[in-house]
């Protein structure tokens, strides 16, 4: 089954942008879904929770992840955080199933700003100012998540963008930049910016459904373009060109990766052929609320159960 470009008024077999023969509708009821990557995607996680789908980030971690009054207001699912880049995830999820590396005292850092400590390398939304706190927070919610990990049977992929601060020793992702936004230095000169190109995400790609599949049964994968603008870009280039370079480069490799157990879900593209002014914030950066838990999840549940 395939759609042409006039994805809002029906399903066509027309254009060859999604390839619905290579993944099998899938059973509401038994799917487990775990949602692994931008803020974008955890609030359609939110949304898909509250259109009866099953979601991994259940009470009981809630529970045992206490993410206090803020989380349940903002309606998080990712009590283990964002993680806004692939080669983040990529590296996280070395560190907590392939124990490849663990972290180090100067992965830890002390935010004047923020007045708690932070992790480079996770975005843990837990606030303390006490580092050892800290430390177990994110301990259990790697356990939790490898948990989820192991249960779930369909995960959905989607990030904010391509560009990374790696770490000039490790060559390991940060979570997010951390330093001087003004003058664009890193806390303490300790990262550099990486541009992921087509054949770095491929292969990141790749490698993190791998990583994936090692923990409970073979799970089928949901790929998103997250539709959300890009607020601002490191490079020395105007911000939408920026973000088309970064979108594109996802398409190119989402399109191209497809297999029975990958699928492409062309929301980004889909959200184009509707007003701007009827699915964006009044910023036109955020889709807004209304289109989430319409228009995406109409789409989401027709397109794949």
């Amino acid at each position: 089954m395939h759609f042409n470009s006039r994805f809002h008024k029906e399903i066509k077999n027309t254009s060859k942008v999604i390839d619905l023969d290579k993944i099998s509708k899938l059973d509401k009821k038994k799917e487990i879904i775990l949602p692994l990557g931008s803020c974008f995607l955890d609030e359609f996680a939110f949304h898909l929770k509250n259109h009866k789908f099953n979601i991994c980030s259940n009470k009981k971690s809630h529970k045992i992840i206490n993410l206090g009054r803020d989380s349940k207001e903002k309606g998080y699912q990712f009590y283990f955080g964002n993680f806004f880049n692939p080669l983040n995830l990529l590296n996280n999820l070395e560190r907590i199933i392939l124990k490849k590396w663990n972290f180090k005292k100067t992965d830890y850092v002390y935010s004047k700003e923020y007045d708690h400590y932070l992790n480079l390398y996770v975005k843990s939304r837990f606030k303390t100012k006490k580092l050892k706190e800290l430390e177990k927070h994110i301990t259990k919610i790697d356990k939790l998540l490898i948990d989820e990990i192991k249960k779930s049977t369909l995960i959905i992929l989607c990030f904010d963008g391509i560009e990374t601060w790696v770490d000039k020793k490790t060559k390991r992702a940060w979570n997010t930049f951390y330093g001087n936004y003004f003058n664009q230095k890193c806390y303490d000169n300790k990262a550099e910016l990486k541009v992921l190109k087509y054949n770095d995400l491929f292969i990141i790609i790749k490698k993190i459904t791998k990583i994936l599949n090692k923990l409970g049964n073979k799970k089928k994968f949901i790929l998103m373009n997250s539709p959300h603008q890009l607020i601002a870009t490191y490079k020395n280039q105007d911000n939408q060109i920026a973000d088309s370079y970064s979108k594109s480069t996802f398409v190119s490799v989402y399109t191209d990766i497809q297999n029975k157990q990958i699928s492409y879900f062309p929301i980004y593209e889909i959200l184009k052929n509707f007003d701007d002014e009827k699915i964006y914030e009044k910023n036109f950066l955020y889709i807004n609320s209304k289109t989430k838990k319409k228009i995406i999840i109409q789409y989401f549940e027709k397109i794949y159960f």
